[in-house]
This record gives structure tokens, C-alpha cells and sequence, in this order.
């Protein structure tokens, strides 16, 4: 996995990865002008013209990530729609993106730990970045540094903080889509730009989504999962210091978010990180069996349903599988990935962001 270290304005930390990445960035346009052709039937000049609508307001509220976004671009010598376009791949295609992931938080006065498997289409696998990043200090502003895996020419996906918040995310399948609002890879630096879990919540709760999904963030007060369709914000909160998300919903949505889809594997896999949560509970709290991370990390490596399980594998089923694992100890302010299936890892890495 390519990793690549930056520091600068957000210009300057684009186009670093732009450049660096410029293979993989272009990469990333080609799976996706394919998959908005077969999933939506949508060109690749139709999803650019949608993206621009994000445009203003991105502009408006979040003018340095449009900065990074310009340098992406010239960076890797595309278009800035193309990476606009990017950025808002799950918005696009009408909040019909089908993603797997598997996320849970866990908090005692001992420990705060929260985690995810991502899966995905196994050729972006390739186009995954591991990105570190050091903001410049421009007088009035001074953002967290920052460590976190994305697909190339993405602003963000799953990471951490060196002021120890985490943000770690889920696709929810409803149509529906709202042009003013941030789109989730957008959203999901806001997070990691954010100084702690309740500034990060608050900073989304203004902005807003601009279609359904989940983001789960935690520091080391604990976790709060933020379930939202382009209409509204539910907000969950953990029952017994645990809390955990699959694909569907599970609260009552605006009655006018439509086509909302549960898939019957995300049904299992919640009830399955419930139970393995539970266990996990007595493990660690009860009896010290296990360190709470390596108590998570052997929940990502679950199997229980396979292929469609917490650890997915390919299949005629569905043919996204789990393409990296994530888990931070928030007290350490650590992370550890895992790239590929966690019980078959293809590397390790750990995310150290206050070192940068």
C-alpha cells in the first residue's frame, strides 16, 4: 500500500498526493467511471456535471478542502471535477452505493477503543492510500495532524487524529441526495479536522449529509454513531459502553427518505458484533482474558456467515470483500491496520499521528 507523508497548506498537501499518487488517482477514475456506468448507467460526464452542484457549497464552508481537492487535480493532471466527482462517488449515483463495512465502539473507565472492516470491490484495493498529513499553521487556524487510509484522489476514509478522534464509516443504501450539504468522503475530514468527538458531531449536525450513510466517531470519551439520510441526523449513542453499525438503518428515518434497502447479510452481521461485543465484554472487562484491541481486531477477523460475514470473502453473493481493518486504542492515540481480509493480512501498519 502506498503511503505518503505531507505538510503544507492544502494546496500543497493535494498535490502531493496528486502527484505521488498520480497512477492510482487515475486509477480510481477509471474503476468509477465503470461503475457508475453499470450500476446507474450514469457516464462518466454526467457524474462530473453532478458533482459541481456540490461545488458552492463546498466552496462556501469548507474552502481549504476545495484547495486540496484543486491540487489532487493538478497533481495527478486531471480534471478538478474529475476529483470533485470522486470525492462525491456514494452522492452521484443517488445514495445507491452498495459498500459493505462493519464498525463498533467500545468505552470502560480502563480503556476507549472503536474499529471497522471496510469492503469494497477488490480492485481498489490496489488504489488505497495511507496518508499522513501535517497542516500548516495559517495565523488563525491550527488542524490536528492526521493519519488515515482513502482511495486515491478521496479526501478520507477511516482514521485518526493526534487529538485522538477517530472516524470510521458505513454505507447505508436509500435513495435520495442534497446538493448543499458536505458528501461523506468530504465529511469524513471534517472529523479528523475536528479537536474532539463532540465538536466533530456538532461541526457535521451544521453542515449536514448530502445522502444516507453512517459515520462512527470516538475519542476517548467514548463513541457516537451518526446514522443520516439527505433529509436528516439520527444520532445513537452507546448502551453499556458499546455501540456498533452494518449497513441498514435502525432508527426511523423522514418518512420521505425513500427505497430504503436492507441487505439480510448486514441484518446478520449486527446481530453477529452484538453477540461478539457481548462476549467480548465478559472477555476483557470480566475476566482479562484479552487486550481490548486484540479482542476487536479477532471480532473483525469473524467468519460466522461466510462469506457475507464481518470477514467477507468475494462471492456470486456479493463481490465486495473486506479490503483493510482498522482499529485505534483512543487513550494510545494508535491505530492498526490491516490490509486485506484481517485473518489473511497482507501488511500491518500502525498510525501514530501525533508523531508526525
Amino acid at each position: 500500500m502506498l503511503e505518503i507523508t505531507c505538510s503544507g497548506t492544502p494546496y500543497e498537501i493535494g498535490f502531493h498526493h496528486g502527484s505521488q499518487a498520480k497512477t492510482l488517482v487515475r486509477g480510481s477514475v477509471d474503476f468509477y467511471t465503470q461503475y457508475f456506468q453499470k450500476k446507474s448507467r450514469m457516464s462518466w460526464e454526467a457524474a462530473e456535471d453532478a458533482a459541481k452542484k456540490f461545488h458552492p457549497f463546498l466552496e462556501q464552508h469548507v474552502p481549504h478542502l476545495v484547495e486540496e481537492m484543486r491540487g489532487i487535480a493538478e497533481g495527478a493532471e486531471i480534471p478538478f471535477a474529475a476529483v470533485l466527482a470522486l470525492n462525491a462517488r456514494t452522492e452521484i449515483s443517488m445514495g445507491m452505493m452498495d459498500d459493505g463495512c462493519t464498525s463498533l465502539a467500545w468505552k470502560t473507565d480502563k480503556f476507549s477503543v472503536a474499529g471497522q472492516n471496510w469492503d469494497w470491490d477488490i480492485p481498489q484495493k490496489a488504489r488505497l492510500v495511507l496518508m499522513h498529513i501535517k497542516p500548516a499553521h495559517n495565523g488563525t487556524v491550527q488542524r490536528p495532524k492526521a493519519s488515515f487510509l482513502t482511495e486515491a484522489g478521496l479526501l478520507c476514509k477511516s482514521g485518526l487524529n493526534s487529538a485522538a478522534v477517530a472516524v470510521f464509516v458505513n454505507a447505508v443504501k436509500a435513495r435520495g441526495v442534497k446538493f448543499d450539504a458536505l458528501p461523506i468522503h468530504i465529511a469524513l475530514r471534517t472529523v479528523l479536522e475536528s479537536e474532539s468527538r463532540l465538536k466533530a458531531i456538532a461541526r457535521l449536525r451544521s453542515l449536514t449529509l448530502g445522502t444516507s450513510g453512517h459515520i462512527l466517531i470516538a475519542d476517548k470519551t467514548g463513541g457516537t454513531s451518526l446514522e443520516f439520510s439527505h433529509l436528516d441526523i439520527m444520532q445513537l449513542e452507546m448502551v453499556h459502553g458499546q455501540v456498533a453499525h452494518t449497513n441498514h438503518f435502525l432508527v426511523q428515518h423522514d418518512p420521505a427518505v425513500e427505497d430504503a434497502f436492507i441487505f439480510p447479510d448486514s441484518l446478520a452481521r449486527m446481530k453477529r458484533i452484538g453477540l461478539l461485543l457481548a462476549q467480548g465484554k465478559k472477555q476483557v472487562e470480566e475476566e482479562g482474558i484479552l487486550p481490548p484491541v486484540a479482542c476487536c481486531e479477532r471480532m473483525l477477523e469473524d467468519e460466522d456467515g461466510y462469506p457475507t460475514a464481518i470477514n467477507r470473502k468475494s462471492s456470486p453473493v456479493r463481490e465486495s470483500e473486506t479490503l483493510f481493518s482498522i482499529v485505534a486504542d483512543l487513550d494510545a492515540k494508535v491505530a492498526h491496520v490491516r490490509l486485506g481480509r484481517p485473518n489473511e493480512p497482507e501488511g500491518h501498519w500502525t498510525l501514530t499521528p501525533t508523531e508526525l
